[in-house]
């Protein structure tokens, strides 16, 4: 995996914020006990700041950072790929915290070594009131209510259709509306187990590469040991999805709720933008489809999961095989959708993957100008009137996601 955009240099007079807002992650609980992510994350941001990309590639990072010889086998020992993995997740958590959601973001983009730094966004002050009666003075507030108009009209011309990036059209509906956005996230269904269980299954796996550790003598567990954890478990890499999307929110003025989707209900979703992340793991997901060309869905007959095209139906060219407990698959595929949809009476936004590496695709599809323009290059002009689903693959590396690749676009 190389590094990408290593000739694009960071803006004049980011380094300072970016230096602070690193200290800021560093001293997070979600860095504070990893000193790989901290040294990984500490050392490229601080040469991408400076400009200095040549060393952010990975053999280098591996010599630099993690004391590797400089002709060890990158392919033999992928403790870069890890520990950028790593750290992906890591940042994502920092930003779900609540009360940074306005803060400088620092992002390490699948697929690339080279961090990301993007400044917090500050409110323009509101123009001072004066209240008087002289001559000069009311010239004065003639003129700054001329320019105030002219501002206007300004600002009115560059928000026409034709002035706004093709991502703006796409989130236009969602971001139009006053209130804070509705996100509702996936929950997968996951178990745990008594107190008693748990501490010797905990034990196990922890230590089982030990010499002398031996499993625990448990032929079975009692189903009444087996704790369901349904509403308590929201994937990392969903939260990445979200991390990206409620920045880009936050950088257009807007708040987002987050909700797990085991914690809504049909009421909480009705009468609001609504965005859904995640596939088979949210249901909110699959329900909400209904009957939009692509679509979910589990292959009984022959195994896997699948994104369906009800125009071709035998289709399954955009499958998933074996994904689970290994997760080594070459591709994911992953749906991005925006529908009116009549059971909510709102637009609802879908970003969603067959696995979680469809997901991160999905969210970086849709939070990154250029990516999004190239998709909607062939598509209607009035496209950002009329609902949308782009089908796309991401290639997996070494558990990490590639640059989402658009397989197919339907507009009606």
């Amino acid at each position: 995996m190389g590094s990408r955009s290593l000739t694009v240099g960071w803006p004049e007079g980011t380094r300072e914020p970016a230096l602070e807002q690193l200290a800021r992650i560093l001293s997070s609980p979600q860095f504070r006990t990893t000193k790989r992510c901290s040294h990984l994350l500490q050392f490229v941001v601080e040469h991408a700041s400076n400009n200095d990309f040549e060393c952010l590639r990975e053999r280098s990072l591996g010599v630099a950072v993690f004391d590797r010889d400089p002709n060890y086998d990158s392919n033999e020992d992928p403790v870069v790929r890890i520990a950028a993995g790593e750290v992906r997740k890591r940042l994502a958590q920092y930003y779900l915290q609540p009360g940074r959601e306005l803060e400088p973001r620092i992002t390490l983009p699948a697929g690339s070594y080279v961090p990301e730094f993007q400044l917090a966004e500050v409110a323009a002050a509101p123009t001072p009131i004066v209240v008087a009666h002289d001559d000069a003075v009311i010239a004065r507030r003639w003129w700054v209510w001329v320019a105030a108009a002219a501002a206007g009209v300004i600002a009115a011309v560059l928000l026409l259709p034709g002035r706004q990036s093709a991502l703006d059209r796409f989130w236009a509906p969602i971001l139009a509306p006053e209130g804070p956005i509705l996100v509702c996230l996936g929950q997968p269904k996951a178990y745990f187990f008594n107190t008693a269980v748990q501490a010797e299954l905990d034990r196990w796996f922890e230590h089982r590469t030990e010499v002398g550790v031996h499993p625990p003598g448990l032929k079975s567990i009692p189903i009444e040991e087996v704790v369901p954890a349904w509403d308590r478990m929201i994937s990392v890499h969903d939260a990445e999805a979200y991390s990206r999307l409620s920045g880009l929110f936050a950088r257009k003025g807007r708040g987002a709720n987050l909700r797990g989707g085991r914690l809504v209900s049909l009421n909480d979703l009705r009468g609001r933008p609504l965005v859904l992340i995640g596939a088979f793991s949210n249901d909110w997901t699959l329900s909400l489809t209904g009957e939009s060309r692509f679509y979910f869905d589990v292959d009984r007959e022959n195994g896997g999961m699948v994104v369906r095209d009800r125009k071709q139906p035998q289709r399954l060219d955009w499958k998933i095989r074996n994904s689970w407990p290994q997760q080594k698959i070459p591709l994911d595929y992953a749906l991005v959708s925006r529908v009116i949809n009549p059971v909510t009476e709102q637009t609802v936004v879908i970003a969603a993957g067959i696995t979680h590496y469809g997901t991160q695709a999905a969210g970086e599809f849709l939070t990154n100008e250029s990516y999004f323009a190239e998709a909607l290059r062939d598509a209607p002009a009035d496209w950002s009137r009329k609902n949308l689903q782009v089908v796309l693959s991401t290639q997996v590396m070494s558990g990490t996601a590639g640059p989402p690749k658009v397989l197919a676009i339907n507009v009606w």
